[in-house]
C-alpha cells in the first residue's frame, strides 16, 4: 500500500514538473512577450506619423468675408432739405479736425474703419475753415445715428454712446463750441426721427449712393464695401455657394438695398433673404446656425468678428 502511494505521488511530481516546464516555454510560432512590445512601438510610430501628415480640419468659431462683394458705396451726413447752412458749417469743421489730426486720431480707435476713411490733411484748403469756436455757444446739435450700428455708433455697455461716427461729431461740436446732444434711434425710423426735428442729422455709416436727391448733404468721410459674412468652415467660398441658403441682413441698409436692386438676381438664389432689426441680432443668428450667412458693410462686419475672437 505504502509502495503504491509511494509511486502515485511520485507520478504527481512528474506530472507537475512537466507542466511547470511547459507553461514557461513560448508556444511554436507565437514571438515571446518582448518581441510582441517591440513589434507595437513600430506600428504606434507609424500611426503618429499618419496623424501627423493628415491636414488639420479648419477650426469652428471663425468668421470670414467671401472675396468677392457685393460693391462699394460712400458714407456722408445727411440732413434735411434745405438745411444748406448746417450742412456746410458741420463740414467745415469735420475738415478741421481732418487738418489738425483729431480726425485720423478718432481713427486709429477704430481699425476696422481707419482703411476706409477718405479724408486726408493734405488735400484741405486751410484758408476756408471756420474758427475753432466760432459757433453759437447757446447751441446744441442733435445728433440722429443708429443706436447699434458698430464700429460707427452704438450704445455701449455702461449705457454711454460710442463709435467713430459718435466721436466724431462729438469732436465737430467741441471745436465749433456747441452743445452735443445723442439722438439714437432704429435705423428704420431715421427720416421719421429727421423729419419730426428730433435730430439735426443722420450720421451713423449713413450711403450717400441712392439717396442723392432725398437730403441736404454734408461731407462725405469714409468709403466701404459691402460683403458676405460667413462661417469659415461653411463651405462657402463664392457668391455662387449661397444658392438655396438663407441669407441675412439689417433692415433699411445698403446691403438691403443692394438685395433689392443691383444683386437682386443674386437675392433670388437664396432660399430666404431674412431680415433684421440689427446686424448684432443677425451675427447672434449665425453663430447660433439659424442663418449660412450676413449680407453687411465690411467695417461693421469686422467690428463683429474681432469681438467674438477677443
Amino acid at each position: 500500500m505504502k509502495k503504491n502511494l509511494a509511486l502515485l505521488l511520485t507520478a504527481v511530481l512528474t506530472a507537475a514538473a512537466i507542466a511547470g516546464c511547459g507553461s514557461a516555454a513560448p508556444t511554436q510560432g507565437a514571438p515571446a512577450p518582448e518581441a510582441k512590445e517591440e513589434a507595437a512601438e513600430p506600428a504606434e510610430e507609424a500611426k503618429e506619423e499618419a496623424a501627423e501628415e493628415a491636414p488639420a480640419e479648419e477650426s469652428t468659431g471663425a468668421y470670414v468675408f467671401l472675396d468677392e462683394d457685393l460693391g462699394v458705396e460712400s458714407y456722408a451726413i445727411g440732413f434735411r432739405k434745405g438745411d444748406d447752412e448746417l450742412a456746410e458749417q458741420v463740414s467745415g469743421a469735420v475738415k478741421a479736425l481732418v487738418a489738425n489730426g483729431t480726425y485720423a486720431e478718432i481713427g486709429e480707435k477704430y481699425p476696422d474703419i481707419k482703411d476706409y476713411l477718405c479724408l486726408d490733411a493734405a488735400d484741405i484748403d486751410t484758408a476756408s475753415l471756420p474758427e475753432e469756436g466760432s459757433g453759437d455757444s447757446s447751441y446744441t446739435f442733435k445728433h440722429g445715428f443708429d443706436l447699434d450700428y458698430p464700429p460707427y455708433s452704438y450704445l455701449q455697455d455702461d449705457g454711454t454712446v460710442g463709435g467713430f461716427d459718435v466721436e466724431l461729431c462729438q469732436a465737430v461740436c467741441e471745436y465749433l463750441g456747441w452743445g452735443y446732444e445723442a439722438v439714437p434711434f432704429n435705423w428704420d425710423a431715421k427720416d421719421m426721427e429727421l423729419n419730426a426735428g428730433s435730430c439735426d442729422c443722420i450720421w451713423s455709416g449713413f450711403t450717400k449712393e441712392g439717396r442723392e436727391d432725398d437730403y441736404t448733404w454734408g461731407l462725405t468721410y469714409s468709403n466701404n464695401t459691402q460683403g458676405i459674412l460667413v462661417a469659415a468652415d461653411s463651405g462657402i467660398k463664392t457668391l455662387a455657394d449661397l444658392e438655396g441658403k438663407i441669407v441675412g441682413v439689417q433692415t433699411a441698409t445698403s446691403a438691403y438695398d443692394m438685395l433689392e436692386d443691383s444683386q437682386a438676381d443674386l437675392a433670388a438664389t437664396f432660399s430666404e433673404l431674412r431680415v433684421y432689426e440689427t446686424y448684432t441680432i443677425a451675427f447672434n443668428d449665425l453663430k447660433a446656425g439659424a442663418i449660412d450667412a450676413i449680407a453687411i458693410d465690411m467695417t461693421a462686419g469686422s467690428f463683429l468678428i474681432a469681438g467674438e475672437n477677443k
